[in-house]
């Protein structure tokens, strides 16, 4: 992991650690929980950071619900918009591969991406995608939690949803 700005312990972020062991305790013996076993109650402090994806019967993946600090950074709320059609090019590609890669395998994934934005901010978003099964085979639900860094400049709202995108790194997570 060190394309994009070096290593990055997701474990110890506040907000993505927490995520993780809150799907690993929903998990129980299962090899992912379903979507009946997540409750947004028990999980505050993580909402403004969520995203809860819709796997279709075809494969394509729908934004379900975007948490309010993501709709601020990205200047606009993408829920109902399926992955492929937020962005052309690489950028796009990127998300549906993420989504894909996490459906085959059944466990989770981190992924760090850098984008320049409009601003020239250079701007690094930490995720981490955990997979929801109605079935406990199946991913038919991802449950994403995003953090962001910035570099040099301060962020203005809205222009992550412009920004270029120009790497990323994915890691398999151990679900245990």
């Amino acid at each position: 992991m060190d394309a994009v700005a070096g290593t990055y312990d997701y474990r110890a972020d506040p907000v993505l650690g927490e995520a993780l062991a809150y799907w690993r305790s929903k998990r129980g013996s299962r090899s992912m929980p379903a979507r009946r076993d997540i409750d947004p109650v028990e999980m505050p402090k993580l909402l403004p950071h969520i995203q809860l994806i819709d796997i279709m019967p075809d494969g394509r993946s729908r934004y379900r619900l975007v948490g309010t600090l993501l709709v601020k950074a990205y200047g606009r709320d993408y829920t109902g918009k399926y992955a492929g059609e937020l962005y052309d090019g690489k950028r796009g590609q990127s998300i549906v591969e993420h989504h894909r890669a996490v459906c085959v395998a059944g466990q989770p994934a981190f992924v760090r991406s850098r984008y320049i934005t409009e601003k020239d901010a250079d701007l690094i978003a930490n995720r981490l995608y955990l997979p929801l099964s109605d079935n406990d085979l199946d991913v038919n639900m991802i449950l994403a939690v995003l953090t962001l860094n910035y570099g040099t400049m301060a962020p203005a709202p809205g222009e992550w949803g412009a920004a270029k995108f120009t790497a990323a790194d994915v890691e398999m997570v151990d679900a245990d």
